[in-house]
Parts: C-alpha cells; sequence; structure tokens
C-alpha cells in the first residue's frame, strides 16, 4: 500500500516523514494486520534490510534489530516521537511491543535526520499510535497456537462533546511457553524463556476550537519470565520482571492554515528486578534492580511559505536520565539539552532541497553540532534520483564507562573502560584473575561517537503500479565503541571491557520493489548486500602489528592477511525479502505468503585474535517462510485467521531466540454502527 502524505500527519508532532532527508520506509496498520505479526520484532524481521539478533548476554531475552550495519544500541526506538526507555546491554527488546495498537511504523535509515536525534546514528524507528477517532467501536482479537502462545486484544474508541474529543482504549495480554532450540546442550530448560505480558494504551485529545487541541497519550507494559536452565550442573532458576511506563502531554496550536506550534511534556520509566537462583537448594546467586526515568520537555513550530514552496522547521527542549542500579558504576543522572532545525524548498517542481542541523548538549560531554541535508531531482515522469548526507553524535553510557559487572550463571565479568586500571586490581587481589592479554593496554577513558553517513539512489516508476529503488550507502563511524574479550579468570571464563575503535565503516547496496499487478495483489522484495568492518583491525594486519597479526588455521597458526578478516560479528553480507499480498474483498480473504533470507555471519571469536576470520564460528546462512490467510464473515464484522511462521522448520543453537514452525489460529470481533 502506497502511504500518501495526509495519511501520516501526526496530530502531536510537525515533523512530516515524507520531508526527511534520508531513506524512509513505512509499514501501515493494514499490512500489520495481514502478516499476523503479534510483536514489534515480527513485524520489522520480514522487511528489507532489517536484521533481528538476541543478546546472549542477557539470558537471550534482549531481541535487537540491525540497520546498515548497525546494531541496536545505535537505532533509537520511538513512540510517537519520544524514546522509549530501558536498554540491555544497549539493546532494547522489541519483543517488549505489542504492535496491536500501532498505527503505522517509520523507519528512517542512516544518521542523515538530525530531527530525531544524533543518537540514532544507524537510523529512526518511529513508532505512531492512533491518531484520530472517528465513531464509537470496539474490537475483540484472540489468537493461540504453537508454544501455548496467546495474543489478546481488546480495543475500544469513541468522540465525545460532540465530537470534539475522542478517546480509545487498548488492552493486550501475551504469553509463551517459550522454547528450546539447544537440545544439544541444554538438558533443562528454554534458550527463550517462558513469559507474560501485559500492556494498556490510551490516548485521548480535545478540540477547544479550531485553532488549539490537547493530547494525552499513556502506555504501560509488564512482563514476567522465569528461564530454567541446566547444562548438566548447577541448574538455575532466573527470574526477571519488567515496569514500562510512557506519557505524554501535548499542546497543539494553529495560527491560520501554515503555522503550528505543539508543546509536550514526556515521561518514561523502566524497571526491571531480576533474581538468579540455584534450584537445588534456593540460594540467590545474583539480584539486580534497574530503574531508569527520563523526563523530556519539547517545543516544535513548522511554518509553510506556500507561494515560495518553503517549509520550516524547528524545535528545542531538554532531557533529565536518571539510572538508578545496584550493579557498581551502572547508575548516575544524566541531563540532555537539543535545538535543531530544518528547511524544506523546492524552488521548481522537479527540484527538492532539504537542509538542517542539531546541537545536542551533554552534562558530560558538551555540545556536539550534527548537520544534514538532502536533495531530490525529478529527472524526468518516472525517474527522481535522492541523495542525502547526514551526521551523529553518541555519548558513552554509565555502564560503558563504570559498570563492574558480573554474570554468576555464566561466570563472564564486564569492567567498564573508565575504571578498567583500578577494578582489575581489585579482582587481581580477591584472586579471580587468570590473565590480562596484551590488548588490554589500549584501553583508555571512551570518547563519544561520531558518524557520517551518506546515501543515494534512484527512485523508477515505469508505470504507475510498479516502484523501483536503488539505494547505495556509506557510513563512518569514529571512535565506536565496541566490546571486548580483554582476558581469562581463574573459573576459565572471560573478562570483557569497552573499546574505542578509532575508525569503523559499513557500506553498501539496497534494491526494493513494489508492483500492483492487480487489483487487490501486492508484490514487494528487496535485497540488501553489506560490508561492515574495522579499518583498525585491516590496517593491524596489513602493517603486521602486533595486534591481529596472526589467524588460527585449522592445522597451524600462521600470520593473518586482510582476506582472513570476515567483518563485524551479526553481520550478513547478503539479506533478501520477498512478500505477496492479496486481498480479494468480494469474498473478504486476505493472504499473504513472505519469504527472507539471511547469509552466514560471524558469530564468536574462537582463537581470541580479537576478531572474527573465516575459521571463526559462524552462524550458517538460513531462509524462513511465513504464511498467513484471514476470512471476513458476518459483514465484516467476523474475521477469521490463520498463521504459520517459519513453515520450513529452521533453527539454529546459535539463533537462541528464532523458534521453529509456529502455526496460530484466531479470530477478530469488531462493533461498530455501520459498515466500514
Amino acid at each position: 500500500m502506497i502511504i500518501t502524505e495526509s495519511r501520516t500527519r501526526n496530530l502531536d508532532n510537525v515533523i512530516n516523514i515524507h520531508k526527511v532527508p534520508a531513506p524512509v520506509t513505512i509499514i501501515d496498520k493494514k499490512t500489520i494486520a495481514i502478516m499476523g505479526s503479534r510483536r514489534l520484532d515480527e513485524v520489522l524481521r520480514e522487511q528489507t534490510g532489517m536484521a533481528i539478533v538476541s543478546d546472549l548476554g542477557s539470558g537471550n531475552r534482549s531481541i535487537g534489530l540491525q540497520m546498515q550495519g548497525f546494531s541496536s544500541e545505535y537505532i533509537t526506538i520511538l513512540i510517537n516521537g519520544q524514546p522509549i526507555a530501558g536498554r540491555n546491554s544497549g539493546n532494547l527488546d522489541l519483543s517488549r511491543i505489542s504492535v496491536s495498537d500501532i498505527e503505522r511504523i517509520e523507519v528512517i535509515k542512516g544518521a542523515s535526520s538530525s530531527l530525531f536525534g544524533s543518537e540514532a546514528l544507524g537510523g529512526v524507528v518511529n513508532i505512531i499510535t492512533r491518531q484520530q477517532v472517528t465513531q464509537t467501536q470496539a474490537l475483540v482479537s484472540l489468537q493461540h497456537g504453537t508454544y501455548k502462545t496467546t495474543d489478546a486484544t481488546i480495543e475500544a474508541e469513541t468522540p465525545f462533546a460532540k465530537k470534539k474529543g475522542g478517546a480509545w482504549l487498548t488492552a493486550n495480554y501475551y504469553r509463551t511457553d517459550g522454547f528450546n532450540v539447544n537440545t544439544k546442550y541444554l538438558r533443562e530448560g528454554k534458550t527463550s524463556p517462558p513469559y507474560d505480558n501485559l500492556s494498556f494504551m490510551a490516548r485521548t485529545n480535545y478540540d477547544f476550537d479550531k485553532a488549539g487541541s490537547l493530547h494525552f497519550t499513556a502506555r504501560y507494559a509488564n512482563r514476567h519470565s522465569i528461564m530454567d536452565r541446566s547444562y548438566g550442573a548447577m541448574p538455575t532458576r532466573d527470574v526477571l520482571d519488567e515496569d514500562d511506563l510512557n506519557a505524554m502531554l501535548a499542546h497543539n496550536l494553529k495560527l491560520g492554515v501554515n503555522t503550528r506550534i505543539i508543546s509536550r511534556y514526556y515521561f518514561t520509566t523502566y524497571k526491571s528486578s531480576q533474581e538468579v537462583t540455584l534450584r537445588e537448594n534456593g540460594i540467590t546467586l545474583q539480584n539486580n534492580d534497574f530503574k531508569e526515568n527520563i523526563h523530556r520537555v519539547e517545543m516544535q513550530a513548522s511554518h509553510d511559505f506556500k507561494p515560495q514552496k518553503l517549509s520550516l522547521i524547528g524545535g528545542a527542549g531538554g532531557a533529565w536520565m536518571q539510572n538508578i542500579a545496584e550493579a557498581k558504576g551502572a547508575g548516575g543522572n544524566m541531563t540532555n539539552y537539543f535545538a535543531y532545525t530544518q528547511a524544506s524548498w523546492q524552488p521548481v517542481n522537479a527540484l527538492n532541497i532539504i537542509a538542517g542541523f542539531r546541537l545536542d548538549g551533554n552534562s558530560v560531554y558538551g555540545q556536539k553540532v550534527s548537520p544534514a541535508a538532502g536533495i531530490s531531482y525529478a529527472l524526468n515522469s518516472w525517474l527522481t534520483a535522492k541523495m542525502s548526507v547526514g551526521r551523529g553524535f553518541k555519548s558513552p553510557t554509565y555502564k560503558q564507562l563504570y559498570q563492574v559487572f558480573t554474570n554468576v550463571t555464566q561466570g563472564y565479568t564486564i569492567v567498564g573502560a573508565n575504571v578498567f586500571e583500578q577494578s582489575i586490581a581489585d579482582l587481581k587481589a580477591a584472586g579471580q584473575v587468570q590473565a590480562v592479554w596484551e590488548i588490554a593496554g589500549a584501553i583508555t577513558d571512551l570518547k563519544p561517537e561520531t558518524s557520517t553517513s551518506w546515501n543515494g539512489g534512484v527512485i523508477i516508476k515505469p508505470v504507475e503500479k510498479l516502484k523501483i529503488n536503488f539505494n547505495g550507502f556509506y557510513n563512518t563511524i569514529y571512535n565506536q565503541i565496541v566490546n571486548q574479550q580483554v582476558g581469562l579468570k581463574k573459573n576459565g571464563s572471560q573478562l570483557f571491557s569497552w573499546f574505542n575503535i578509532a575508525k569503523a565503516y559499513t557500506y553498501g547496496a539496497e534494491a526494493g520493489i513494489h508492483w500492483n499487478p492487480m487489483k487487490g495483489l501486492v508484490i514487494s522484495g528487496g535485497y540488501q548486500l553489506l560490508y561492515a568492518k574495522d579499518q583498525t583491525v585491516i590496517d593491524s594486519i596489513k602493517n603486521g602489528g602486533s595486534k591481529y597479526r596472526t589467524v588460527r588455521a585449522p592445522n597451524a597458526v600462521r600470520p593473518a592477511g586482510v582476506s582472513d578478516y570476515f567483518g563485524l560479528p551479526d553481520r550478513s553480507r547478503h539479506m533478501a525479502n520477498l512478500q505477496i499480498f492479496y486481498e480479494y474483498k468480494p469474498l473478504g480473504l486476505a493472504l499473504s505468503v513472505r519469504m527472507n533470507y539471511r547469509s552466514k555471519a560471524g558469530f564468536q571469536d574462537m582463537d581470541n585474535n580479537g576478531y572474527i576470520d573465516r575459521y571463526d564460528a559462524f552462524v550458517d546462512g538460513f531462509a524462513l517462510l511465513n504464511a498467513s490467510v484471514q476470512k471476513k464473515i458476518l459483514k465484516e464484522r467476523l474475521t477469521l485467521q490463520l498463521t504459520a511462521e517459519n513453515i520450513n522448520d529452521y533453527t539454529d543453537y546459535l539463533m537462541p531466540a528464532q523458534p521453529g514452525r509456529m502455526i496460530l489460529a484466531g479470530l477478530v470481533w469488531r462493533c461498530f454502527k455501520q459498515a466500514q
């Protein structure tokens, strides 16, 4: 479905997604419904150039996103333009978010947007919830299937005060028994734990007059999960409770038809409580409590100079971020302030120029300016060329700077870079350190990361119902912060810390097609080629330096060559997807068949030479096939659903959060006054 500009306007945000100088993808509610997906990660994993990866260090619970080779900590996840709190090892777990209350998902790739925040070096995923209420109606849906997975939703909405106001409420319950894809080594328990998730979303708005309106949005979610594990000795129980709250109050003021001013306050909090015990005797091995609060105020303004075809957007605000944690060095407060502006100018019909910048200030690292610009030119009626460039800026987190954390179930320890020397001395005095490797000598106080992102391509529309796009990208990251093993503990487990990589890069190309060959039928697909590498490793191999100088081949250790270096872990060089959607309205029938493919990706450095080489551990290439069918009956009041995911039942113990074949059946009952 083509999303028009009028359908993507927000009541509590002046930013127009169609005037962002970067590649944009929009996934609408209808597409999400036909896919039969239930959580945000399930929707995004099937999009071009997006990869879902597990965070093994957080017990496989955290499921993150990659775009253009950037990992999850460089991708900003927003709800209605506001950040969500609660990241685990940098990942914001996408499975925390139900799609039942989502109007559309806007995806911006690359650090080319100065409007959504400079920390989004890899891009932005902006979740837009229901914006307007037109009539009184309600909906009940239920899905149930494999792994005793249940997804139940209740929605209700109504206008009030002679349609000056509107209100809606959604409640969603989700549970799964989890699954085990590591039957070879995991004797008891699940690789992906069972959990229950309950979430509520509400919105109300009221128009005082034609000029002013007030909007309030709130979301609350709770998740409870229990992970029992045994690899043959010391079986453990890991209980995690998470509470997630977002709330925003916004005032929308229209001055004439061309000027809007929005003032808004936003609060979000995330709280987690984790306890790990020995199942045999109930002794507590680990108890972690973490809480993050963000208070954010912002004012935005936009003005359209109609005769000149010039649009201006500007905004300013600040945020206070509070981290409270038991782990040493994991807590701390930080304040940010920001200001941004962007101009969009169309001097002639064929040409559109966008330029803007963003100023970010941080209480720890001072100020940074991140400019962005883009240009598009319609060479003729069917061919448009686009180019954009932008910069990003990201501060280290308190965890990367100061946290000293030991995972008692797996034994490894992570030491913050800025406290590494003293912390290692303390661990040695406690008799826990077997060896600290030479590579640890490179650990210094962490610097902020910066990036420059280039995107350029063409959009081809040879006929009305066919759209083809090509896009090339090149991202340079300076001082990228990575986690790396720097030694061994006496219990045989790893010792990690954080480094700045002087220069890393990702580059590649994407191609996509969207074809509507006949009424009701949509065929879309895409392909991404990606190279993601650390320039430091390449330079060191070329120069024969002490770092990264050898590789452990099957029969002997030998000098390394550049061709031995595969690239950053978890990145697939080739990704592809194909989606077929068909809707036959006279019979109320809708079906979809989707396939997505990932080539092999580096998993673990087995010879401890500091990088993924051809002899290390890899996740094999794989393809997943999904399908769903829906049938509407009783004048479209009742919808019957059948969803099949991972039909080919592909699993890999190195992908612990990828379930095997899942079959779910369900129904949706809608109550409304007249046919929609």
